[in-house]
């Protein structure tokens, strides 16, 4: 228990010194370092502090247990960079970002070490707060920090009735060996979905991270958004493994993924494309999840476990390779002062070679670029669906294959999306524009850890997923010693090995580079295809061109309009789910302005009636 202490202190003490704001955030990276090694000591020897009576039924308690620990130890990761990073980017912004990050933090280590519910909720409800002041502290933010605490809120009053409907089961706060009903799972559902951003409750995620200072959106999109993932595997551990809800589960989710991946296709701008990004790769984990739990419900405990081990790694790979992300870019565009992917060019020149080989790390991960990790997650992905044939339910059956083909689309989607985000901002030719010099060696340390993370972990994974205690999927074969085979069933369905795949890989690379060491240096360069038409001095293939044929392809999907401006012609495209929200703002509104006509009319029979209403709905449903 004395790391989580320490990091709990850590914590507080850099809200307190907030003025300082290099030694605020310094003190917040030691206690992202302190909550890792409590995540390490805790994965194999489980601790807990003890309860402490509040009321009756009401005992308060923090620990780490297996699951936890597995958690923490993803969380702890991304904490400790962006906590890094952010001691030179925090510099751009106000002496309270300091406390709004570190008490978010501090929400989400209270929540992810909570044994009961009051603790669990009290930690969701201070990382949604400061996250939302986290998005205020950039300038013109606050009706998309407004959405984003709106969203924030639903997930709390969801999981509220969740929680108090898990007490009138059991008759206990605990979280730990409770058992809920039907009512606790699809509440508790609902709240956990939001915080992931699934489709269609990921509109939050858009808004916040395209005004959110970029260690914010790391914040966001990575450790906030694996709190809701969190909260499905202890929610499926109180609540069982029913078949309803991985089916739906997997329906959602890939969907979800493949929503995302569209989306991410026609961006523009540098942050709303790994905003939908994130919307992807939730949308496959929630999927995984939901196979784990189809399989455990048919018996199949092989595959149900594979899943699981599935939705980790692939959490992990997210969780890494989008702090990453966001970091890189974040540095790339202060620097350059600029938000869309256009005007961003030339990072590798203009910005620095660190932020470009990072983002080119992340966007392979996230390509599925082998033997980084995010290759590992979509192969173990397409290895776990590819096995629905083993299920006895024609229904079961039918939702892996539905999941799988969206899902397949999704990753071909992602690597579309990547390869422009890459291609123009960290490899494009450089535009010109001087980059302004910032601080950046922090930022710079930062991004070269998580590099590092993302790399090794992948070449490492099978040391990974033993170390998560999912050894049985690990073997040797064909000269490849045990354990760096990853294995997706018993008997043997598929092997991967990314250890020795990156061994043959960089022998077979030595010939290559040998050859263009010995012989010549020189590059040759072709002109970008622009649809058979010459480009003109001055002009390049852009990005929207890049994009330009999918989002013709899938016009009525993207409600694609051209608009016209002077002698200029460019499309507009649009994420359909916003008009269903733009409707039930406007019916809210209409609604609200009849009722407070109806009800606050100068009468006072009107506010009597309405009291007496109210008293008898309450009295019922308290009953």
């Amino acid at each position: 228990m004395i790391y989580v202490y320490l990091s709990f202190i850590f914590f507080i003490l850099a809200m307190l010194v907030t003025s300082f704001k290099r030694f605020s955030y310094t003190l917040i990276t030691a206690a992202s370092a302190f909550a890792f090694v409590a995540a390490v000591v805790g994965m194999r020897a489980p601790f807990h502090s003890g309860a402490y009576i509040l009321l009756k039924g009401v005992d308060l308690s923090i620990g780490v247990d297996h699951t936890s620990a597995i958690f923490l130890f993803i969380a702890s990761i991304s904490w400790f960079a962006i906590s890094l990073y952010s001691i030179d980017y925090g510099m751009n912004y106000s002496k309270k970002m300091p406390i709004f990050f570190s008490s978010a933090l501090f929400g989400m280590f209270l929540t992810l070490t909570a044994r009961d519910a009051f603790t669990f909720v009290s930690g969701w409800e201070i990382a949604t707060i400061f996250s939302y002041l986290l998005i205020m502290e950039h300038k013109g933010s606050f009706k998309e920090a407004f959405e984003f605490l709106a969203f924030g809120e639903i997930s709390t009053v969801s999981l509220l009735v969740a929680l108090a409907s898990l007490y009138l089961e059991n008759h206990s706060l605990s979280i730990i060996g409770t058992h809920g009903n039907w009512i606790f799972m699809v509440m508790a559902t609902m709240a956990f979905i939001t915080k992931m951003g699934i489709y269609p409750l990921h509109t939050w995620l858009i808004s916040a991270h395209s005004k959110a200072p970029s260690n914010a959106s790391a914040f966001l999109s990575a450790p906030l958004t694996l709190m809701g993932v969190y909260g499905l595997v202890r929610m499926l551990s109180i609540a069982g493994q029913p078949e309803w809800w991985g089916v739906l589960a997997m329906i959602f989710g890939g969907f979800s993924a493949f929503w995302g991946g569209l989306q991410a296709a026609s961006a523009k701008k540098l942050k709303v494309l790994p905003a939908y990004s994130t919307v992807e790769n939730n949308g496959m984990i929630l999927a995984t999840l939901g196979l784990s739990v189809t399989a455990h419900s048919a018996n199949l405990t092989a595959l149900s476990s594979f899943a699981m081990i599935t939705s980790l790694i692939l959490l992990f790979a997210h969780i890494t390779s989008k702090s990453l992300l966001f970091m890189s870019i974040g540095h790339a565009k202060e620097a350059l002062d600029e938000d869309t992917i256009d005007n961003i060019r030339g990072v590798w020149t203009a910005v620095g070679k660190i932020p470009a080989i990072s983002m080119l790390i992340s966007g392979l991960s996230f390509s599925a670029f082998p033997p980084i990790i995010g290759f590992l997650g979509e192969w173990m992905t397409l290895e776990a669906l590819f096995q629905s044939y083993k299920f006895p339910s024609m229904l079961d059956k039918l939702s892996a294959a539905f999941a799988g083909i969206l899902i397949a689309l999704a990753m071909g989607l992602a690597a579309f999306s990547m390869a422009k985000l890459i291609g123009y901002s960290a490899l494009g030719y450089d535009h010109g524009k001087k980059a302004k010099k910032l601080p950046s060696f922090s930022m710079n340390l930062s991004e070269l850890f998580l590099s590092l993370t993302v790399l090794l972990a992948g070449i490492f994974s099978p040391c990974l997923i033993g170390y998560f205690g999912y050894g049985d999927f690990l073997s040797g074969l064909f000269g490849v010693p045990k354990p760096f085979l990853v294995v997706s069933s018993h008997p043997i369905f598929g092997v991967m090995s990314p250890t020795f795949m990156m061994i043959v890989a960089g022998v077979i690379f030595l010939f290559p580079l040998a050859f263009y060491i010995l012989k010549s240096k020189k590059v040759k360069k072709v002109s970008a295809w622009n649809g058979g038409i010459a480009l003109k001095e001055g002009e390049y293939f852009s990005a929207p061109a890049y994009s330009f044929t999918i989002e013709f392809i899938l016009r009525k999907v993207y409600d694609m309009k051209e608009i016209k401006s002077g002698k200029k012609r460019y499309v507009s495209v649009k994420d359909v789910t916003t008009f269903l929200y733009d409707g039930l703002i406007k019916a809210t509104k209409v609604t609200s302005k009849a009722l407070s006509v109806t009800l606050m009319n100068g009468h006072v029979y009107s506010y009597v009636l309405y009291v007496m209403v109210m008293f008898v709905l309450l009295f019922f449903i308290a009953k």
